[in-house]
């Protein structure tokens, strides 16, 4: 993982999955309570709970993105915050980024669709001591059930991290098809993007026929298509995420393929028309 993504080994923690890692951050830098820019993976609450540990949740503007300054105004040890968003799809701004990480509060940046827009926040390691970053195969590499993520943070904070997780954490076939997957997958970058700009296709082709979407950075984004959408596609085996308790009348539409834009195109947008 080390040589794959540019950062010295010693700053790497294999983790059983991306959710280890939250929970890992959780029991050593959490004490003072999370905040946490929402709506966000389940998780992250779930695990808090287990824990102990207070969320402070903060909604995220009007236009989708993180409110930097409620953010700064919210006390917490740890800020965690997810770049692209799920469900908005929307990555967070590199100014944005620099002001929260100047408080100089522990900040965990969950990249798990980082691939989809070319995000890598690596590099700031070198800078940013209080910066931790969340990795995974399970999405941009197709792989959830290997249960392999990685924490990537300072050398001394990742030692840290180590010696909380379990013996162990991560299986030999994960580590061995993990190492495998990073270091030469050729059709890895073709793969995402066409992924990619077959979300960005059918997005504009929603909003020719006059339904809104929200831009976005990665491969799926959330588009108003009206009352009966969700059940209207999933009689004909297409599933969107209905996220009418987060965001009332948005939907969360996740693009694979070039194939996938066009039979959701045919079962839904040919008849709106």
């Amino acid at each position: 993982a080390g040589r794959a993504w540019g950062v010295d080994p010693a700053c790497a923690v294999p983790v059983n999955g991306a959710d280890e890692g939250i929970f890992l951050l959780l029991r050593l830098r959490a004490q003072g309570g999370m905040v946490l820019p929402v709506p966000a993976f389940p998780m992250y609450r779930i695990y808090a709970e287990q824990l102990g540990v207070t969320v402070a949740a903060v909604p995220l503007d009007g236009a989708f993105d993180v409110d930097v300054d409620a953010v700064l105004a919210t006390p917490g040890s740890l800020v965690a915050l997810t770049s692209p968003n799920n469900p908005t799809g929307r990555a967070l701004a590199s100014e944005a980024l620099a002001r929260i990480l100047g408080q100089g509060r522990t900040v965990l940046v969950d990249e798990t669709y980082g691939p989809f827009c070319g995000q890598d926040l690596a590099p700031l390691l070198r800078t940013w001591p209080n910066l931790v970053l969340l990795r995974t195969l399970s999405k941009a590499y197709g792989v959830p059930g290997l249960r392999c993520g990685f924490v990537l943070a300072a050398p001394g904070l990742a030692e840290r991290l180590d010696g909380l997780r379990s013996p162990f954490n991560v299986n030999a076939a994960a580590a061995v098809l993990g190492v495998r997957l990073l270091e030469g997958d050729p059709g890895f970058r073709e793969r995402v993007a066409r992924a990619k700009e077959a979300a960005r296709g059918l997005r504009g082709r929603l909003e020719e026929a006059g339904f809104r979407t929200v831009p976005s950075d990665a491969h799926f984004f959330m588009a108003d298509l009206g009352a009966g959408a969700v059940e209207r596609l999933r009689a004909q085996g297409i599933l969107i995420k209905d996220l009418a308790g987060v965001f009332p009348g948005m939907v969360r539409i996740s693009v694979a393929s070039e194939t996938e834009a066009r039979i959701f195109e045919n079962a839904y947008l040919g008849g709106a028309r």
